[in-house]
């Protein structure tokens, strides 16, 4: 077995060690005895505290099947060794199972700690892209599905219903953020409680989840995230679950609280009643994180602005706020504008623009993707050949540009829905859901006060 591997093992006996905040003489004993089994020294205990958890159990994912199952078998014993596996130990062994049984489809991911994060009892519903039949298959099954893992004590965190009940009681909300932040005048909290009630899955998981949380990760499909503990590596870190969600997400969920019952042996659970009412909103965990997130923000709200045929910057962002409105321009050149523009519509009508060129039907979509762009191009741009954009030479330069100016531009917020994401499987996509030309301005400009250009 590779020093590597003998490190990560040790990672996670160390974490599940220590989760109860309870060491006991038979827990120190039986971690002794798997020391012992997998060859475990001082200088590999020392090393091992120098990664991760969740990069510990990214290595430990390639072991053998029987070498795995055994150390599963192990870890599962050891959270028993004092008689009682306390929800914190519960928590990571069902981590530890959906990473690395089965179709290892879940994933582990270790952040720095911060007062952005979830409370361990909470279970948010994200996507990166509106998803359909997913939803329409939680909405039928929301109050069975908030049921079935209240069971556990988890809260499910649904923002389609979290914004329902905002737009349920306007009033009360706005008081509640005028009061809670007394800087803000009356129209500043009104601003903030119209962003909450505008908040979608999608925007969450950009904003928050990625923007906030930091965790740089590719969702392909819906899936669910909980907090499943933290431990000091360099620095105290917060480990997250992030588990795929199957189309019959109700038996799924089923399986999960069964299997996080049956690990936290206890002859009792402790259920909260927490719960969101017509007349009161939980202000702890992500629901506080969202707040405080969207008040920092002061409720602002950027959109993209085209100007064709402009011979210095052909885009600007369009920044609403309870202060007024900013026009500045994004300091990138005609052909990146169109390519930042095309990508838009790429990820809107096709789900991204896909680069990657393995076989004769993605050399087609190549083709047809690269006269889309020249469609843009030439609307955009008084230049007459627009470049080559399944060159990766030409492409990456651009690419660069766009995001460099976009994480420079001073008035931009909602950062993370305008940066390119270049997902695994060789897809770039934007997630701007609008763009808005010149006459648009106006118009919203009249609406909410005056527009300053720049």
């Amino acid at each position: 077995m590779r020093e590597l591997t003998r490190q990560c093992i040790y990672r996670i006996i160390y974490d599940i060690m220590k989760a109860d905040e309870l060491i006991s003489a038979g827990e120190i004993s039986d971690v002794r005895t798997l020391c012992e089994k997998y060859e475990i020294g001082q200088t590999l205990r020392e090393q091992a505290m120098s990664m991760t958890l969740a990069e510990a159990v990214d290595v430990i994912r390639t072991m053998p099947v029987r070498q795995l199952a055994s150390f599963i078998e192990d870890i599962t014993h050891l959270t028993l060794s004092d008689g009682f596996c306390c929800r914190a130990e519960a928590l990571l062994l069902l981590a530890i199972h959906y990473c690395l049984t089965g179709d290892k489809s879940g994933k582990m991911v270790s952040i720095p700690c911060s007062d952005v994060m979830l409370a361990n009892n909470q279970v948010l519903y994200v996507e990166n892209g509106y998803d359909t039949d997913m939803n329409q298959r939680i909405t039928r099954d929301y109050n069975s599905i908030v049921n079935t893992l209240k069971v556990a004590d988890f809260d499910f965190v649904y923002i389609p219903k979290l914004v329902e009940h905002f737009s349920g009681n306007k009033a009360l909300l706005d008081d509640i953020i005028y009061y809670l932040t007394p800087s803000n005048t009356t129209e500043q909290a009104h601003a903030i409680a119209e962003s909450m009630r505008q908040m979608t899955s999608e925007s969450l998981f950009r904003e928050v989840i990625i923007g906030k949380l930091g965790i740089d990760l590719d969702i392909p499909c819906p899936s669910l995230i909980l907090y499943v503990g933290s431990s000091f590596t360099e620095r105290m870190m917060s480990h997250y679950l992030i588990i795929p969600l199957q189309s019959e997400v109700l038996s799924q969920l089923n399986e999960v609280v069964e299997r996080f019952i049956r690990y936290q042996n206890s002859s009792y659970h402790l259920v909260c009643n927490n719960v969101m009412t017509p007349d009161c909103f939980v202000y702890s965990g992500f629901y506080r994180t969202l707040l405080d997130l969207l008040t920092t923000r002061q409720g602002a709200e950027s959109q993209l602005v085209l100007h064709p045929f402009n011979r210095k910057n052909v885009l600007s962002i369009l920044t609403h706020s309870a202060n007024g409105s900013t026009d500045v321009a994004l300091d990138i050149g005609p052909k990146e504008s169109a390519f930042y523009v095309f990508l838009i519509r790429e990820t809107q009508e096709y789900g991204g623009f896909n680069f990657a060129a393995s076989d004769t039907d993605s050399i087609k979509y190549l083709r047809d993707a690269q006269k889309r762009y020249d469609q843009v191009y030439q609307s955009l741009c008084i230049r007459e050949t627009a470049p080559d954009i399944t060159n990766s030479d030409i492409r990456r330069p651009m690419l660069s540009k766009i995001r460099k100016a976009l994480e420079q531009h001073p008035s931009l917020v909602q950062m993370m829905t305008f940066l390119p994401e270049t997902t695994g499987d060789k897809v770039i996509k934007v997630h701007v859901k609008s763009v808005l030309d010149e006459s648009e301005v106006v118009i919203k400009s009249k609406r909410r006060g005056r527009t300053q250009r720049s």
